[in-house]
């Protein structure tokens, strides 16, 4: 059956432009809205309201802030169209501030563990028992360097001979030498400015550290352990911050992504400066429509259907069949002004036909599994013919034309190569009568072109 579709001019105060397309869109099935461009050659003053989402911001902020706290995009429903961006901005910049303090303590924290763990390292490399670290303290006139070469800096050493500077390596890692290096007071300056050269980085003993090597290694690794205790506390305390977020952080997020969605249907929406205004079609009449719409303020006109076919604007063709048939619905194209719907028609012709022409029990088993692989209509359509071949073959008792499993209750006869033939002629000929009652049963209407939500 094809329903009615009507032409509605739904004009709206312009502080309501996201309610009413909230609203339009939750039946966009059924309401198809006109681009504002089509219809505002006719109008005055008239634009469309497209410009810059103001949403793309506080959108990218959410989705910085939410994968900063690690917080998987749940969806949540989305009742109100209204949002506070700069609210919304405000309080996910609290939320950095509150992350951005914890996380420079633990930069700091992090960093004091990552020269303790060198100086464990270092200390562990000199290996001496009976050097105090005291000792290494006191020196007097003699400047000692502690730290790491690249490998393949070694070599260059060897030119730098002529330079009051001894040095000694410790030990090697796969990409480090472990190294002291020392020279007077007075010229430490310059036997820096060599190794730096070299990308020497120095690990400083701590001034803390006293005593033989274990003691200070002892020291040392202590002290790390009441750092890694810390940072797991403030790992605990960002944890905190999204658990008292996460809620109102998604919640924001989904309202804000829904309404940049809306905001570009902007398109569809004239701009009337005080006002603003939507043209649609719809299969709703017009009681129906204030009821979904229900906007203070609202008034919605009828208009004719081909207002705008000068302009290349045509409605949809709104086809409503029983589940059945609705599959059968994809052997025709319905086009604006079509009276007659064949639909259900065909189905039982298509059916009946299959079931009298082409009843075989391998043949409609078949078509009924390759329903499955196909996708769409298309697979539905095939599984109602496959079980109308599938009955008939109950009836005629055969597999694929060729085996006989009982004596035939019904059957047309034994020319199957005729039969099939038959079946597609009938058919054939079936929605060419079809298409062509159509066409006598259409009203006159002139257009182009469709419309979507899209």
């Amino acid at each position: 059956m094809i329903k009615n579709t009507h032409l509605y001019n739904i004009v709206f105060s312009r502080d309501d432009y996201m309610e009413v397309l909230m609203k339009l869109e939750n039946h966009q099935d059924s309401i198809y809205p006109v681009k504002a461009k089509k219809v505002i050659s006719n109008l005055d003053h008239a634009t469309s309201m497209e410009d810059r989402n103001p949403y793309n911001e506080v959108l990218d902020e959410l989705y910085n802030v939410m994968d900063v706290l690690h917080i998987e995009r749940v969806d949540r429903p989305v009742q109100s169209a209204f949002l506070n961006v700069r609210e919304i901005l405000d309080y996910i910049s609290e939320i950095h501030q509150k992350l951005d303090d914890i996380n420079e303590i633990k930069r700091g924290i992090k960093k004091d563990y990552y020269e303790n763990q060198e100086a464990i390292e270092l200390i562990s490399c000199l290996n001496r028992d009976r050097i105090s670290i005291d000792d290494i303290h006191e020196l007097k006139y003699v400047a000692l360097r502690f730290g790491k070469l690249p490998l393949s800096q070694i070599e260059k050493i060897k030119y730098f001979d002529s330079y009051p500077f001894v040095y000694q390596e410790l030990s090697h890692t796969d990409r480090f030498a472990w190294i002291v290096y020392g020279g007077v007071e007075h010229s430490i300056g310059e036997i820096d400015n060599i190794f730096s050269s070299m990308n020497f980085e120095e690990v400083k003993l701590p001034k803390f550290a006293h005593g033989k090597m274990e003691e200070a290694i002892a020291e040392l690794k202590a002290e790390n352990k009441t750092m890694e205790a810390y940072l797991r506390e403030l790992d605990q305390r960002i944890e905190k911050v999204k658990e008292e977020n996460e809620e109102q952080l998604l919640g924001d997020f989904w309202k804000t992504y829904r309404l940049k969605e809306l905001y570009k249907k902007g398109k569809y929406v004239v701009d009337l400066k005080t006002k603003a205004a939507v043209y649609a079609f719809s299969s709703f009449n017009k009681d129906e429509l204030e009821a979904i719409v229900n906007v203070p303020g609202i008034t919605i006109h009828e208009l004719p259907i081909d207002t705008y076919q000068d302009q290349g604007v045509e409605g949809p063709v709104y086809v409503e069949n029983n589940a059945f048939f609705q599959p059968f619905e994809c052997l025709f194209t319905f086009k604006p002004g079509e009276k007659f719907d064949p639909t259900v028609i065909a189905g039982v012709v298509m059916m009946l036909s299959a079931l009298v022409l082409l009843g075989d029990l391998g043949v409609g088993v078949l078509a009924i599994l390759l329903s499955f692989i196909v996708k769409g209509n298309i697979s539905k359509l095939l599984q109602r013919v496959g079980a109308a071949v599938t009955i008939g073959g109950l009836l005629s008792g055969t597999v694929f034309y060729s085996m006989s499993l009982y004596n035939s209750i019904f059957v047309v006869g034994t020319n199957y190569a005729m039969q099939i033939g038959l079946f597609f002629v009938i058919n054939i000929a079936l929605l060419l009568v079809c298409s062509l009652v159509k066409k006598v049963t259409k009203r006159s209407i002139k257009s182009k072109g469709g419309l979507s939500w899209q």
